[in-house]
């Protein structure tokens, strides 16, 4: 059973990948998906509808204090006891025990929770693998580290930091954080990607991710700085199913004549789009990360949530796969920077390439199979 918490859509994307990677790869094991969100009470309604308030008004600073003040063994406590009293119901346990899985992989400490819970209660007995979703760590998911069977965490890095809370070395895996690896295989021609959108190869291609499904218009003006520098490279811009951001911008590229900037609302095809980009702006997500690292695409970070995202935007820094900046100021200082030497990139997209390709789902599958067969 692959089991997930809609708090963002990293959580989501790497179950998906992880639960079809599993389904597709292995005939004689049965998987099942599972968002334990959909069964939430109102506790858990009220959780997610917060969230969606964090996302859309970006209260950045107070995300981040209550991140650093839960990351403490005495404030989780609180934290487990959230997670029992939003998500642990009938309906819940029925599912879970009607399934009865053998092991369990969760991409989100809520779900990784209620299966120690249900552990503990003598319900189910299943092995539990914690799949981190960030390039840190926080005692939110190691809080039950001494009854779970195991983490696969980003890096060497994120290991460390587990090491340093008490989690057993032997239990941490550095497989790096999954990706849909079959999609990214079979990605499209470079040559029908430049005719889709239009664009000639010889001009820099910025992928700007600024919209969400939750409404936010955070990103309107660092988009809006971008439009009036009539920059020379192509931009294309995408809002999700944010169609009032999608609406408000298609009318400042119509209003400032830009032919080179592309608004999109939802597409599938952001890995192709990616494929063909010399530069991903975006908050740092570790879905975003993980996929522009695999992609070797260098990445500059607007400021994001705060909390894990801060960390995600600290490691990319320091390994120099791109940068991380604040302010509209900053923000056309940087793309000046880009739009003037051909080399500005080059440092990050080198230290890109020596990166090895990820594995990540590859290496949990053989893990799983190995669990099982124990």
């Amino acid at each position: 059973m692959v089991l997930y918490a809609r708090y963002g859509s990293g959580h989501k994307s790497i179950a998906e990948y992880v639960a079809k990677y599993l389904e597709e790869n292995n005939k004689n094991i049965e998987v099942k998906l599972l968002d334990i969100t959909d069964y939430g009470n109102l506790i858990g309604k009220f959780g997610i509808k917060l969230w969606d308030f964090v996302g859309i008004h970006r209260t950045e600073h107070i995300f981040s204090f209550f991140y650093e003040l839960m990351d403490h063994k005495i404030s989780t406590l609180a934290h487990n006891h959230v997670a029992k009293k939003s998500y642990d119901n009938k309906e819940l346990r029925k599912i879970i025990t009607a399934y009865n899985p053998d092991l369990v992989i969760s991409s989100h400490f809520y779900a990784s929770n209620i299966i120690t819970l249900y552990n503990k209660l003598g319900i189910i007995n299943s092995k539990l693998f914690t799949i981190i979703t960030d390039y840190c760590t926080h005692e939110c998911w190691t809080r039950n580290s001494g009854i779970e069977d195991g983490y696969i965490v980003g890096n060497e890095i994120v290991k460390k930091e587990l090491i340093e809370r008490g989690v057993e070395a032997k239990k941490i895996y550095p497989f790096g954080l999954p990706l849909n690896i079959t999609k990214i295989k079979n990605l499209d021609h470079c040559k029908d990607i430049y005719k889709r959108y239009n664009i000639k190869d010889n001009h820099n291609v910025y992928l700007f991710f600024g919209g969400s499904s939750i409404g936010s218009m955070y990103y309107y003006d660092y988009f809006k700085a971008l439009v009036k520098m009539k920059v020379s490279s192509y931009v294309i811009f995408v809002c999700g199913k944010n169609n009032k951001l999608k609406n408000k911008c298609d009318k400042l590229v119509k209003k400032y004549g830009c032919k080179n900037i592309k608004v999109l609302g939802y597409t599938n095809d952001v890995l192709n789009i990616m494929k063909i980009s010399d530069l991903v702006i975006s908050k740092p997500g570790g879905a975003t990360v993980t996929e522009c690292l695999e992609m070797k695409v260098p990445m500059l970070l607007l400021p994001g949530l705060g909390g894990q995202e801060k960390y995600n935007a600290k490691f990319v820094s320091q390994k120099k796969y791109g940068m991380s900046l604040r302010g509209i100021w900053r923000f056309k200082r940087t793309i000046n920077k880009i739009e003037n030497d051909k080399d500005f990139l080059n440092k990050f997209q080198n230290n890109l390439n020596k990166l090895d390709n990820n594995k990540s789902v590859e290496k949990i599958n053989n893990l799983i199979i190995k669990e099982l067969e124990k």
